[in-house]
């Protein structure tokens, strides 16, 4: 009954902000967009913060958890990362993905392009990670870990971005990467829980909140694999590319002045 009812709840913000998303982005359309400079700082610089101290934290639970229960009981079993410390912020973990939602706000607002990638990942994770909480399943203990440590690096560039500092393309190539490969492990642990599963060894998930898992990671990797290609492969890669137009223009300013 408590989980239907998170589930719900989850579903219904979700199409709450697809309505209020598109909403602004349809509003927006003959308007000049806002700048929000300070208000992006520091929207970044808090999230950066936030998931700088949740890796520090799931980083000792998590291999505290491998060293004193087991590998494999670290993803099969909901052990020691769910209390305590690390436990509290499991579950800021899921609020943050509320939270992040207002990503979007400041990109629709702004003007920026909106792509599919983007609104689908904050709705799916945003589910996923209150459904799962609610039904205690053992491997969230690396998929937080892994996401916290990801965003900790993610958020940092996007609050240097914020602040003008300009990081070379390979940077954002580099987090990218990353994120591919978090989901990469991701799907090395499901594996093997399906494996231990499937061999007679309990573990502690419910068969939806696995195949939401899965299909979630599988759709990830799919397109930010394809975004990565598109991005940084395809052709020289359209970021190298316009990286490259950038110091051409500067230098050109510069033989003006």
């Amino acid at each position: 009954m408590y989980a239907d009812s998170i589930q719900w709840s989850a579903f219904s913000i979700s199409m709450a902000y697809v309505v209020v998303i598109f909403g602004i982005k349809f509003a927006m359309k003959d308007r000049k967009p806002f700048e929000f400079r300070l208000g992006l700082q520091l929207w970044n610089l808090w999230l950066a913060v936030f998931s700088i101290v949740g890796a520090l934290v799931t980083t000792k639970a998590l291999f505290s958890s491998i060293v004193n229960e087991g590998f494999s009981s670290s993803y099969c079993k909901a052990g020691s990362f769910f209390q305590g410390t690390s436990g509290l912020w499991s579950f800021l973990f899921c609020l943050s993905k509320i939270a992040e939602l207002g990503d979007t706000l400041f990109i629709v607002l702004r003007k920026r392009p909106l792509m599919f990638l983007h609104w689908y990942h904050h709705v799916a994770t945003l589910n996923y990670g209150i459904l799962s909480y609610a039904d205690g399943t053992a491997f969230n203990s690396w998929i937080i870990w892994l996401n916290f440590s990801v965003h900790a690096i993610m958020y940092s560039y996007y609050f240097l971005a914020a602040c003008k500092i300009r990081a070379p393309a390979a940077v954002a190539q580099c987090i990218t990467f990353l994120q591919i490969t978090q989901f990469i492990i991701t799907h090395a642990v499901l594996f093997h829980v399906a494996y231990l599963v499937l061999t007679g060894q309990s573990c502690d998930t419910h068969f939806g909140t696995y195949m939401f898992c899965l299909i979630m990671e599988l759709s990830y990797v799919y397109l930010f694999g394809s975004f990565f290609y598109q991005s940084y492969v395809k052709n020289g890669g359209k970021k190298f590319q316009k990286e490259k137009q950038q110091v051409s223009s500067s230098v050109e300013q510069q033989k003006i002045e």
